[in-house]
């Protein structure tokens, strides 16, 4: 009789050792998934100015922050009393309505480069007057990121089919594209550096 207690309380003892263990093996494996859920809900997350900022990372170069409406801020040159916003892509469809993001250029860091009309009737035309603009001026760009100025350094003439000003650049710049009145085959390119406090 005593040896059959013995042999029922080691076979308990068995059974609640095998279900501790699998229990301590369920609980790493969910503390791991739930680490990983959080390290991939936080890497939509960035601070700036100390603040939680929500962004999507396509790649290291690319940060998308379309809002519901797929704007990704606003530019303001208040030299030629312009506020407008910026949405991705250079699709007629987009420059319609809004300025748009050269998608293979930078959205915050590096050359952001954007294009706008210069006239028309049945489109949006925000930069009918960057060729006012002079070296010096002031250039606002606005994102969820923060706000960046910018100083016109350089406007010139290029070839429609220049690709080189939306290259990669070190430094942060903003690049203002537009089309040049009578002449088809010739792009206005602002170019602008981060102004330093």
């Amino acid at each position: 009789m005593q040896r059959n207690k013995v042999k029922i309380a080691i076979i308990i003892l068995s059974i609640v050792s095998i279900i501790l263990l699998v229990a301590f093996i369920i609980s790493i494996i969910v503390d791991h998934l739930m680490n990983t859920s959080n390290n991939e809900a936080n890497s939509n997350f960035i601070m700036v100015n100390n603040v939680l900022q929500e962004v999507t990372v396509d790649s290291e170069d690319d940060i998308v922050l379309e809002d519901e409406n797929d704007i990704i801020g606003t530019l303001e040159i208040s030299k030629i009393e312009l506020i407008a916003p910026i949405r991705e892509g250079i699709s007629q469809e987009v420059l319609a309505t809004y300025i748009g993001h050269f998608p293979n250029s930078g959205i915050w860091d590096g050359n952001v480069v954007l294009a706008s009309h210069n006239r028309g009737s049945l489109v949006e035309h925000y930069f009918e007057r960057i060729h006012e603009l002079t070296k010096g001026d002031t250039i606002i760009y606005n994102t969820k990121l923060g706000k960046r100025i910018y100083q016109v350094t350089e406007i010139k003439e290029i070839e429609s089919t220049d690709w080189t000003v939306t290259e990669k650049n070190e430094k942060n710049i903003i690049t203002l594209l537009t089309c040049i009145t009578g002449h088809p085959k010739s792009r206005l390119c602002v170019i602008a550096e981060e102004k330093n406090n």
